[in-house]
Order: structure tokens, then sequence, then C-alpha cells
């Protein structure tokens, strides 16, 4: 085994993961180093997981097990966080996995002494390719042009993988995931990260490591982007503010300050618009009109809708919703969505 490697963490937060954990743990161990610590934070599961961790552990004394009362994704993290005895900290979710090469690739990127490391990741849905060539980059202001793909289309600073942050600023700092938020906390922590790393004195370096390591199994029943929910406004009004002390500390342009926090706020808008018209769920109607009212009254985001269902192929299909947005119906937009996603099929 290596052990050339300064000493990892590996946080895997493991609820309702009986059918999917081994895969991850082994995935894991594939190659890892003897100095690696593994800790399984089995969340308060109602099935067989926790008694899988504590199984898993007694095969592998690099295998640490923390059981603790449900608390959700953010505070188990947390939990891990506050365990980690490694340099560095990994985070892998217990239904995804690593691919084989990557503890072998991290020692050329170690050499440039960086404090974050990002490597490339594919999911069940498709290719997601990294946005960010490889190679070290100075600071997070060094990532120009790139940071806008890395936030947004590609998803690489919308979750806590695929990357190993350098424990020495989480620790300096106290950082942690939100445990109020239910969606966003992996992006908060992600850019509260960046702001510390371009202040920091000691390494603000950041390494894309070439080659692809992390597999996300984003099909799997109970994914965020196939179930009706209604807090996406209000996640993107929190985490908002952290993007905008990070690009102010990267001295960016103002336009471009300007830019990337309402692409930000419209993106938000335009998936929760996606959840309602498209995902069957229960929702009281009321709530249902309030988010398409505040979706409607951003008129940055009524654009992007208006010029999404002018291209929309289904015309007579689309009708409905095109009304609706043109001439700010939330009322309209709520009860037909109910309707449709109640009786007819999608």
């Amino acid at each position: 085994m290596n052990t050339t490697l300064p000493p990892v963490s590996a946080v895997i937060p493991c609820y309702k993961a009986q059918d999917t954990l081994r895969r991850a743990v082994t995935s894991l161990l594939d190659g890892a180093p003897d100095n690696l610590q593994v800790l399984l934070v089995e969340d308060g599961s109602p099935d067989k997981t926790g008694a899988l961790c504590d199984e898993l552990a007694a095969g592998d004394p690099r295998i640490r097990v923390i059981h603790r009362p449900n608390g959700g994704a953010s505070a188990a993290r947390n939990t891990g966080l506050d365990a980690a005895a490694g340099d560095w900290v990994l985070f892998l979710d217990a239904d995804d996995e690593l691919l084989p090469g990557l503890w072998q690739a991290l020692p050329e990127a170690l050499k440039s002494r960086p404090a974050l490391i990002l490597f490339g990741m594919t999911r069940a849905s498709g290719p997601a390719p990294c946005p960010l060539a490889p190679g070290r980059y100075d600071s997070p202001a060094a990532l120009g042009e790139a940071l806008d793909p890395l936030l947004f289309e590609s998803g690489y600073l919308a979750a806590p993988y695929p990357k190993l942050f350098l424990m020495e600023p989480i620790r300096r700092t106290g950082l942690r995931f939100d445990e109020t938020l239910q969606i966003n906390e992996d992006v908060l922590f992600n850019l509260e990260f960046l702001q510390i790393l371009q202040f920091s004195q000691i390494s603000s370096a950041i390494y894309c490591l070439p080659g692809v390591y992390y597999r996300q199994n984003d099909m799997l029943a109970g994914s965020l982007s196939r179930r009706l929910r209604g807090d996406l406004l209000d996640a993107e009004e929190t985490t908002r503010p952290a993007l905008c002390r990070l690009v102010q500390a990267m001295n960016l342009p103002p336009e471009e300050q300007r830019r990337l926090t309402e692409k930000s706020r419209v993106r938000a808008a335009l998936n929760q618009y996606g959840l309602l018209t498209g995902c069957p769920g229960p929702m009281p109607l009321r709530q249902r009109r309030e988010l398409f009212r505040r979706i409607l009254a951003d008129p940055a985001a009524r654009a992007a809708l208006r010029s999404r269902l002018a291209c929309d192929p289904n015309r007579l299909l689309a009708l409905p919703y095109r009304l609706g947005v043109a001439l700010h119906l939330p009322g309209w937009l709520a009860v037909y969505t109910k309707f449709k996603n109640r009786f007819l099929p999608n």
C-alpha cells in the first residue's frame, strides 16, 4: 500500500445506505495508504446501515464508526470534521464511489503545496467534465473565467466532492456545514472555504488533477433533482451573501460581480420553476402560488423563462406556461401545475 501521502480523513455520512455503502467503502480503500482514516458517520439510520458500518470497521483498522442521532447530511459531515485527524479531508457520499487511481495521482498535486485539490468526476446520468484545466492556481482569484462554470454549470463547487480540503484552514476558522439548510449547504461550505483561502497567509493555492476519480450515482431514487421541494429560493438567498463576499475578495470587476450574483439568483428561480412544473408531489396550493409569485417578481428570471419557453419544441404543451409567465399569473401557474402533475402524464 502507498504510505507516502500525508494522512487523509475520509468522511462518509451513512443514512439508509445498506445497499450501497460496502461498494463506496471498497472503492475508497482500493490502493489507499495505511494512514487513511475512514469515518463512517451513521446518522441514526432506521435500516441495517449501522450494523453494516460496524461490520466494515471490524474488517479494517483504518475504519472508525460514529453512531449519532439523525440530524441530516450536514450534521453528519460536521461530526466527521470534528473527528478528523488527517491533514486533509475528503467527502464521499455513501451511494457514490471513488474510481481507481486517485491515491496514486495525489503526490504530484501535493508537490505544489495547495490547500484545495480538485479532480474529475463522472455521473451515472452522463459525463461531467471539469471546466478547470489541470495544474496549479495560486489563489481563487486565479481561477478566472472558470469560476462561473465551476459554480454553476458543472456542479464542481456545488458539492463537497470531488475534492480534498486542507484541514488547517478548516480547523483554524472552525468552518462547518450549515445544519439549518437542507440544500445548498455544500455550496455555502465551498464558497466560505474559498474565501478563507483568498486571505490565507499559509497556502491559498488550488490544484486541479488530470483524470476522473469520482462517480456520482445521481440516477438513484430520491435524487434532489427528481423530488418536489420548495426551498430552492430561500437556500439561494442564504448562500448569495457568501458568493458576494467571495467575488469581492477576488477583486472581480463590479459588473462581473453583479453578473455572477444575478446568475445565482436566476438559476435558483429556473430550478425551482422546473421542480414546480415537472415534479409530482404534495405541496399546498398557497405555497405553489407564493413560489411562482417570487419567481415572476424577478425581472431577470422572468426574462430567462420567456426565452426558454419560446424555444420549447412542444409549443402547444408550453402554451399554458407561456401565458402564465407573460401575463404574470402566479395563481394560474399554481393551479395548472398542481392539476397537471397529479392527473396528466409527464
